[in-house]
């Protein structure tokens, strides 16, 4: 049976819903939001098929670190799942929106987003900095 992940990220604590094909909840617990925490504890129920996070400051990371473990992760577009996630008439809470991003992993209802790689976002940091001209 396949797996779908929805992670709701925060700076603290991630809350993690996974679902089956079938759409049944199989388990929403919070765990730390480092990669390496969130992989184990997608470990722990089998092989995900596809996890879906919202783009926000700490998706790149996130997303990245997921990805070198092995992690099948897909961003998506914040704007979007919070569209999707409202028409679901669920309420605005942390295990709500996991179960409401597990659920578009699994019918495959989103928009990825691209994410940068470190070096492409420190370049791009870069690239925006305005220099000061001073006039005398």
């Amino acid at each position: 049976m396949k797996h779908y992940a929805g992670l709701d990220l925060s700076m603290e604590s991630t809350q993690v819903c996974i679902v089956d094909d079938n759409g049944r909840k199989v388990v929403s617990e919070k765990v730390e939001s480092s990669p390496e925490a969130i992989a184990m504890m997608l470990e722990r129920y089998g092989p995900i098929e596809r996890a879906v996070i919202e783009t926000g400051r700490m998706s790149p990371a996130i997303c990245l670190g997921l990805r070198e473990l092995g992690v099948p992760v897909v961003c998506i577009d914040a704007r979007q799942a919070h569209q999707s996630l409202k028409a679901m008439k669920a309420n605005k809470t942390d295990p709500h929106d996991a179960a409401g991003l597990a659920q578009l992993a699994r019918t495959g209802f989103y928009k990825e987003v691209h994410v940068k790689s470190p070096a492409a976002q420190g370049l791009s940091g870069i690239l925006c900095e305005r220099p000061v001209t001073v006039i005398r």
